[in-house]
């Protein structure tokens, strides 16, 4: 700031430098401005980018035991840490409303894969009153466990668990891996729709970091289920900013 001048004539004021006040290391976090495939951003800890080390090894260091990660988390989580995705959506699903990438670009190192087992199968049918496809025929996969085993007979298998919105199934299949011993577990905060959102099917950002006119991030503690076992049933109960599947899905266990 520069001074403040004075006289007998001339009122106070006060001259305030038009010069920007450049953010500390400290909250950047990570690095500074920097371009990207032609538009200059800011790397902020809240975002991934490949080679980010900082950031990858704080993701590292957050879980398993957070629980829960948001959809730069766990592209982290997939890309860099081996975290295999495991999406439990019903096939219907998949088919209409979108996958995962078939096949994982060259660049994708960490050598994860994404798997498909249904939770519920379901499927949908148009339904006059409410104007829209509905979910219709629910029916509980009781072979689920069966066919995770299968996938990861390790219990110490890195899975990101994935449902359309990452609530009520995500949260259901997260109890269920938790019992059966499973201890490097995440769910996906959002779903495939935030990731979705955010990835394009080669794993590209969708829209790059700039002006945020949309936010979609937000905070949440953890789920605790590592350290004092299977405790998600407050999940729901967060204030979720993003996109919420609005099907009442039934108790896979039940």
């Amino acid at each position: 700031m520069a001074a403040i001048a004075s006289s007998a004539s001339v009122a106070p004021q006060v001259v305030r430098s038009t010069k920007a006040i450049a953010p500390s290391r400290a909250a950047l976090a990570i690095k500074p401005t920097r371009a990207r495939r032609g538009v200059t951003v800011a790397a902020r800890a809240a975002l991934y980018f490949p080679g980010e080390t900082a950031y990858i090894e704080q993701i590292a260091s957050d879980y398993p035991e957070k629980g829960i990660a948001n959809w730069e988390e766990a592209r982290c989580l997939f890309s860099e840490l081996g975290y295999n995705i495991l999406d439990i959506r019903s096939e219907w699903e998949i088919d209409s409303v979108g996958n995962f990438p078939r096949e994982l670009p060259s660049d994708h190192k960490s050598g994860a894969k994404i798997y498909t087992v249904p939770l519920i199968n379901a499927r949908a049918q148009y339904d006059s009153d409410a104007g829209k496809k509905v979910v219709k025929d629910q029916q509980p996969n009781r072979d689920f466990m069966n066919q995770v085993k299968k996938i990861f007979p390790d219990t110490n298998a890195k899975i990101i668990i994935c449902c359309s919105d990452g609530r009520n199934r995500a949260i259901q299949a997260l109890e269920a891996l938790d019992e059966a011993g499973y201890v490097n577990i995440v769910g996906l905060r959002g779903g495939y729709n935030m990731w979705n959102r955010t990835w394009d099917a080669k794993l590209r950002r969708r829209n790059l970091p700039g002006d945020f006119q949309e936010e979609y991030q937000h905070g949440a503690d953890g789920c605790g289920v590592h350290a004092t076992g299977a405790s998600f049933q407050n999940q729901d109960a967060f204030q979720y900013p993003d996109w919420k599947d609005d099907t009442d899905w039934i108790d896979w266990s039940a």
